[in-house]
């Protein structure tokens, strides 16, 4: 096994109680990488086919990438493989922070979990040694109160050197959109914390020694370097840039400015109290800055609120959280933005599913569809923080309307008669803060992401909205097809590295192939990177298939094709069905997938080399 990895993958049998370790080969390591590649592969290869994603049969994956665990800036992230049992799709889902540096050190390249614990169980990893221990006591946890129980319980001299991934009671209760807390940073985004809840599994505990050995230590460290200047003087990464300063919450001016920042469940697409929830109002709440480990951007910091006689700290919120809890509720409120960020991350619930579910539910109220009985008396209004906050609680505890809305906001939609056309979500996973009818090729980004509505399986904000690398007209459909694609495959690319998508915005695929290469031994290069991204979106594509998905699914809400906003620079735009379609056919040409099914030719696949 070449340096840079463990070479080691662990599994772990929570029915019978057993752990292994087993090699990871290089072949399969190169062929793949780590992240999405390898937990794709993974899954698709050990998860039988339509395998219930709450029942013991499930597979849940905890994966790094070949730069973990050493000083490579913005990559010590970590990923959770899985099927969702919000979208029944395939999920992928990366976090910062430690946990995954911190599994590489514990000696570990993935951990596959399987089965279901006869009672409530957490794993602990401890340089190479895997137990599984009695988790009763903290069953009923906050996330936060589990992790700290935790490293009280196994604190050293090298405490800082334990870290702790947790469901809270979201994932506990089954929660579909429950997410997985790794201090303070989450595996957000299709409900692998009710996956881990399923399988009575409370947590995840990592201890390791930091040994780490690398091919070419010399070259690695030149690489470093280079890659830390070119952050330092980026304009977005470097001192004085919008992502030290603020990190995501900037967006929300830029979004307002193109007329693509949703408010009140998708009626319009802007805000009148935009100013009151962008970067500079939350910035007032700062407490202290954050930064991922070995990581010079420090795009997080924690703010704090107060809100109903009570302190809330939260790490954020990021610009999804303001979006979906904020603008999308017609609430201007930072300080119960702030709170509400902080509840789901209690609780462990995904904040975008979450805001977008409760959106959903308070034009359903506004418009009759539900009632106060159904609401157990709450007036869900639009724009009320106290109900916003009442319902974050009644989902993660799955108590009275929330039972309905912890299913998301596709099941709560089939529910209720005439919501199909406003649930904004696309194949179950609801949709984030940019609206393609400002920018239509982010409808293509929506339409094909593997885990469903997702804007970090590709973004046109750079493209559309910035304008970067030339001026695209958003508003139109020519060539959007190609430039989706391209996208997909550079995410894909940071994805199989457990790289930050932050950080590729100073650090070229050619500065990560040769960081790859001088951490391994590999003489590996920028087309190999892309070709093992394309191998993994192949791989995710043919999951999805035999999950029973197909060009029928591949598309987007009603509101979208049919109802514009009646304000702002995006007035009177609607995504026009037909030429979506054909951007839907121009894309399965460009990506060598069969024109009228949306399914990889086999010509495609026997180039990349993956077996149906």
């Amino acid at each position: 096994m070449p340096a840079g990895y463990t070479g080691k993958i662990g599994w772990i049998d929570l029915t019978r109680g057993t752990t292994e370790s087993k090699d990871l080969d290089e072949g399969t390591a190169r062929k793949y990488l780590g992240g999405k590649g390898l937990g794709a592969h993974l899954l698709y290869k050990h998860l039988k086919p339509d395998t219930d994603p709450l029942g013991p049969g499930n597979i849940l994956i905890f994966v790094t990438g070949p730069l973990t665990g050493t000083t490579f800036p913005t990559a010590s992230r970590s990923g959770v493989i899985t099927k969702s049992p919000l979208t029944g799709t395939f999920l992928d889902s990366y976090s910062g922070g430690f946990f995954g540096t911190q599994m590489t050190w514990a000696g570990f390249d993935a951990l596959v979990v399987t089965g279901r614990a006869a009672e409530p169980t957490y794993v602990l990893v401890n340089n190479g040694k895997i137990s599984l221990m009695d988790a009763q006591g903290l069953w009923g946890l906050s996330t936060s109160e589990c992790e700290q129980q935790l490293k009280d319980a196994h604190k050293t001299e090298e405490a800082e050197r334990i870290s702790v991934a947790a469901i809270g009671q979201a994932g506990e209760n089954g929660v579909k959109f429950a997410n997985i807390i790794n201090e303070k940073r989450a595996h957000g985004r299709g409900g692998a914390g009710a996956v881990m809840g399923s399988k009575n599994l409370k947590a995840v505990v990592l201890k390791g020694d930091g040994k780490f050995p690398l091919a070419d230590e010399p070259g690695y460290r030149e690489i470093v370097k280079r890659c830390r200047k070119k952050i330092a003087d980026h304009p977005m990464t470097g001192k004085g840039g919008v992502f030290p300063k603020m990190g995501t919450m900037m967006t929300v001016d830029l979004t307002q400015e193109t007329g693509t920042l949703q408010t009140k469940n998708w009626q319009e697409n802007t805000f009148g109290l935009s100013e009151k929830i962008n970067g500079e109002a939350f910035l007032k709440y700062s407490v202290r800055p954050r930064a991922c480990f070995a990581c010079p951007i420090g795009c997080s910091r924690d703010t704090r609120a107060l809100q109903r006689g009570r302190e809330y700290i939260t790490e954020g919120p990021d610009y999804e959280t303001i979006y979906a809890m904020g603008s999308n509720c017609d609430i201007g409120d930072p300080e119960v933005i702030i709170a509400a960020d902080r509840l789901c991350d209690d609780y462990g619930m995904d904040t975008i599913s979450c805001g977008v579910t409760i959106g959903f539910a308070m034009e359903c109220f506004e418009r009759g569809l539900i009632s106060r009985e159904d609401t157990g008396g709450i007036e869900l209004t639009f724009g009320n923080g106290d109900v916003l906050l009442d319902t974050i609680e009644l989902i993660g505890k799955r108590e009275g309307i929330g039972e309905l809305l912890s299913e998301g906001v596709m099941r709560a939609s089939g529910k209720i008669p005439g919501t199909e056309d406003f649930a904004m979500h696309v194949k179950g996973l609801e949709l984030p803060g940019y609206d393609p009818r400002g920018m239509k090729g982010q409808g293509l980004t929506y339409a094909l992401s593997d885990r469903g509505g997702c804007h970090v399986r590709s973004n046109t904000l750079r493209t559309e909205l910035l304008g970067l690398p030339e001026p695209i007209d958003r508003y139109g459909y020519t060539d959007k097809a190609a430039m989706v694609w391209n996208l997909q495959l550079a995410y894909a690319t940071c994805d199989c590295i457990i790289a930050c998508l932050f950080g590729a915005f100073a650090i070229t695929p050619e500065d990560f192939a040769e960081a790859i290469s001088a951490a391994t031994g590999w003489d590996l290069t920028p087309e190999e990177l892309r070709t093992i991204a394309e191998r993994a979106w192949n791989t995710t594509r043919l999951f999805n298939v035999r999950e029973g998905f197909g060009k029928q699914d591949d598309t987007l809400p009603g509101r979208l094709f049919a109802q514009s906003s009646t304000a702002g620079p995006s007035k009177g735009q609607v995504v026009d069905r037909d030429a979506f379609e054909k951007m839907i056919e121009e894309y399965y040409e460009v990506a060598g997938w069969d024109r009228a099914t949306g399914i990889p030719t086999d010509e495609k696949l026997k180039a990349l080399g993956i077996e149906r």
